[in-house]
């Protein structure tokens, strides 16, 4: 008599004890004992099922299958251990049990030997792929043996199998950062006061809102290096974002005197003089250099179309409002615009629905604020 197809296994969740043989002749007396071991474990008696498990192979010890099922029995039980010599004297009798190399890499994670783990692992997803549980514990045995780089790459894969693997994203970004942190910890070990060094700390602090202390780094970073353009970049960003239009306008202008200029330069420099109501022509100049270096920046466009209202040209406004909308239809400030265009060309009508959506996109963004204030609070009570 034969019984059915051995098991196989595609996840965690999935470790049904299986079939024993696959074109193997077996007893009548193995086969009572294998249906007695599928009904004590459906009735959660494990230990039973275990029993009959080792009773099948002392009558066929060359079952290979029995192994894989036991082995699971054991992983499922948390006797890492005992599941550890089974699952290999199986795979020594039947190699192509794939399901059986997951269950023992496994086992060998939890039991902390790393390096078996991977071994096992890297086998049985040669065979199995897209098996989840086996890459995802492939993950964190790589990270035991600090190699970060190799489990980035399985970390990518998972996510290319499922972009939605919020576990394969959380870790990933987690090893990322830490690598980042490493290599920033060997920036400031090789030389701290090095213009870089001070840079990064600038970084550190502007990522942690604190301006003052930013500003502070770039500024020890130009001392050191007048003309460093990463320096003078940061410096100028930090200004702009935080209003200091004078200080920001003034940083730009240093960079575009020293050869630097990109068109991010260029429409920060155009609103910088718009922001303190100086030349528009000329800040229309900066806007213009913008866009003919960057056409899909919708930045410079819509400050274009700011700085031609100013210079009472809403006819010539109105396309680039139009183009930048397109871009981001949800941006609440192009509809306050465009309202303003509307009404300065004689157009109610238009006016009215540039207000009636901003009205509605402002309310749309209040209710997403209080929605993640309220999904702060429930995570946190």
């Amino acid at each position: 008599m034969k019984l059915l197809a051995k098991i196989l296994l595609c996840g965690f969740s999935i470790y049904s004890t299986g079939p024993l043989a696959a074109q193997q002749a077996i007893s009548p007396e193995v086969q009572t004992l294998y249906e007695h071991a599928r009904g004590a474990q459906a009735a959660d008696q494990t230990d039973a099922a275990i029993a009959d498990y080792l009773k099948i192979l002392r009558l066929d010890p060359k079952l290979g299958a029995a192994y894989n099922n036991l082995g699971r029995l054991y992983y499922n039980e948390g006797r890492y251990s005992d599941a550890i010599p089974v699952l290999v004297r199986g795979l020594k009798i039947d190699p192509s049990m794939h399901p059986a190399e997951i269950i023992l890499g496994a086992s060998y994670f939890q039991t902390g030997v790393y390096d078996k783990a991977v071994s096992s692992l890297e086998a049985a997803l040669r065979a199995l792929p897209d098996d989840r549980f086996a890459r995802i514990t492939l993950v964190h045995s790589l990270i035991q043996q600090n190699s970060n780089d190799a489990a980035i790459q399985q970390l990518h894969k998972l996510t290319a199998i499922d972009p939605k693997d919020q576990e394969a994203w959380y870790l990933l970004g987690k090893l990322q950062l830490q690598l980042s942190q490493d290599a920033f910890a060997r920036v400031h070990s090789i030389d701290p006061d090095s213009p870089l060094s001070h840079v990064l700390s600038g970084e550190i602090m502007d990522s942690m809102k604190n301006t003052a202390g930013s500003i502070a780094e770039y500024k020890r970073a130009l001392e050191l290096a007048p003309n460093d353009p990463s320096a003078m970049e940061h410096l100028a960003d930090v200004y702009w974002h935080d209003g200091e239009w004078n200080e920001a306008r003034d940083s730009f202008q240093a960079i575009l005197k020293q050869g630097g200029s990109n068109c991010l330069v260029q429409w920060k420099l155009a609103n910088s003089m718009d922001e303190l109501n100086e030349s528009a022509p000329e800040a229309l100049k900066y806007a213009d250099v913008a866009l003919a270096t960057c056409p899909t920046l919708g930045q410079a466009r819509v400050e274009r179309a700011r700085i031609l209202l100013r210079l009472g040209k809403p006819a010539d406004a109105l396309p680039d409002l139009l183009t930048a909308e397109k871009t981001a239809p949800d941006e609440p400030s192009i509809q306050i615009l465009l309202a303003k265009v509307y009404r300065a060309l004689g157009n109610p009508t238009e006016a009215a629905a540039a207000d009636a959506k901003f009205k509605q996109l402002l309310q749309a963004e209040h209710a997403g604020q209080e929605k993640h204030a309220a999904d702060v609070i429930r995570a946190n009570p």
